[in-house]
């Protein structure tokens, strides 16, 4: 893939860690399937998610909306590696998983997948977060029509500044026109190549994490396993006053 499809990535962040937490039922759901799972952005929380692609366009008089709006899939990550939000926002009940990787093997996992034009399909880009007054401009730069598909995935990277707390990057897929009537895309990856590591929710219960740790490795998982020890106790430390 080219630079042109790592959107407002510097060159140096392309090897970067990035991080997702998922619910153990999904972690081994893809292991037992080998699949990634993208969803619409209409599935994610925020109101302002796709809302210059669901906007409502006027051309020679004509109003009309941009079809690209229901074709375009998503899955966000997260540069940070690790805080006590993200635990217990996306690990409520303690039993998360948070996956390890980088911008660019994310990225290669789904063009590899890609067999029909991956350059103009398949994107990777930081999300920016701007106030509310000055998101019109930012979406009024974006060229939606351009030939490599860049700008309706830019168009995804923009949230407001209130959740700049999640530097999120995120995976974008333009799926083909008239044949995106499923709300999820997925694609077929190889968990032990794209994890580089497993780092188990610091409140789940010893014998339980064991537990999965046996079965995922059963199903063929050797990435490094850890678990998070954001949550441990100091160590009490010795101080001699003599």
């Amino acid at each position: 893939m080219t630079y042109q499809n790592f959107i407002y990535l510097e060159e140096d962040e392309l090897d970067k860690p990035i991080y997702r937490i998922f619910p153990i039922s999904r972690f081994i759901q893809i292991l037992t399937t080998n699949r990634l799972t993208l969803v619409k952005p209409k599935k994610w929380d925020d109101p302002f998610e796709n809302s210059l692609l669901s906007a409502v366009f006027t051309i020679d008089g004509e109003k009309t909306e941009f079809s690209a709006k229901d074709e375009v899939y998503g899955q966000c990550w997260t540069q940070h590696r690790e805080t006590d939000a993200m635990w217990r926002i996306y690990s409520p009940n303690k039993d998360g998983v948070r996956m390890k990787t980088t911008p660019r093997k994310l990225l290669n996992s789904l063009s590899s997948k890609t067999e029909k034009n991956p350059e103009v399909k398949c994107f990777i880009g930081k999300v920016k977060y701007k106030n509310k007054k000055n998101l019109e401009d930012c979406f009024s730069e974006i060229d939606l029509l351009n030939s490599n598909g860049s700008g309706i995935a830019a168009s995804l990277l923009y949230k407001r500044k209130e959740f700049s707390h999640e530097k999120e990057v995120r995976l974008i897929y333009i799926g083909d026109s008239g044949k995106c009537d499923s709300d999820i895309f997925q694609y077929e990856i190889k968990p032990n190549e794209l994890f580089e590591r497993i780092l188990f929710d610091p409140r789940m219960e010893s014998s339980l994490r064991k537990s999965y740790i046996s079965a995922i490795k059963c199903l063929g998982c050797n990435s490094e396993v850890r678990r998070s020890t954001l949550y441990d106790a100091p160590q009490l430390l010795e101080v001699n006053l003599n």
